[in-house]
């Protein structure tokens, strides 16, 4: 062999390792392991600048994290991955993480639970709060259904500003929400208010994921911390 053969031979196998440690690295990804919302924005944020290939988010989000993926029905280039976790059937926590896409794939703009994160990106769209020509506007008292979270939160509130009155038309909504900070029953943090979001990249779209994943720690001892609290609040 000669030393040039060597000296390739060496850089290869070095390229190769660096390949598969990034890849071993970002297969640890998974959505338990972030608990605030300002923990997510700060991973998107630091991971996927703009102009970040489509494949990258997916392949970390969906790939790995095993989000569910769903492209927007009416505006191409959106796309969002949705992951929910039952904490403890107390509430079930919704990770939706949106985006937008130019036509060659590359990353415009990014949500996390309809939070825009580049505020040099794509501007957010915003819903002029005035009926359509020739139609009625309406305000709708929501209820999106958790059924799974049967000893807390099994029905999350919100008000939907509609420029049609047509549920069915959903370009021309915005909604009014609020939600916690954390994803953790033992601290579920503070209280988020969701203003004017686009309701396909909320907490509260009616998008089912593939699956609920149950909370990864332990719910003896949330319901252990439950029955504290409710005893401390009973005095």
């Amino acid at each position: 062999m000669t030393i040039l053969s060597s000296i390739i031979s060496i850089a290869l196998a070095f390229v190769s390792f660096n390949v598969f440690a990034a890849e071993k690295s970002d297969s640890n990804f998974r959505f338990e392991s972030v608990k605030t919302l300002d923990e997510m924005r700060n991973f998107v944020r630091d991971h996927f600048p703009l102009n970040t290939p489509r494949q990258g988010l997916r392949t970390v989000f969906v790939t790995q994290g095993q989000a569910t993926l769903k492209t927007h029905p009416v505006e191409p280039g959106v796309e969002k991955y949705i992951y929910d976790i039952n904490l403890c059937n107390y509430y079930i926590w919704r990770w939706n993480i949106s985006t937008d896409y130019d036509q060659a794939g590359k990353l415009l703009q990014a949500y996390v639970n309809g939070m825009i994160i580049f505020p040099d990106g794509k501007p957010q769209r915003v819903v002029p709060k005035v009926a359509e020509k020739g139609k009625k506007s309406s305000i709708f008292k929501m209820q999106r259904p958790r059924p799974e979270a049967y000893k807390g939160e099994s029905s999350l509130g919100y008000i939907l500003f509609d420029r049609d009155s047509d549920l069915t038309t959903i370009a021309d909504q915005a909604i009014l929400g609020a939600g916690p900070s954390r994803a953790d029953p033992m601290d579920m943090g503070r209280l988020i208010t969701y203003p004017e979001s686009d309701p396909w990249r909320s907490i509260f779209d009616s998008d089912a994921a593939e699956r609920i994943v149950p909370y990864h720690g332990s719910c003896t001892e949330v319901e252990n911390h439950m029955q504290r609290h409710k005893a401390s609040q009973a005095k």
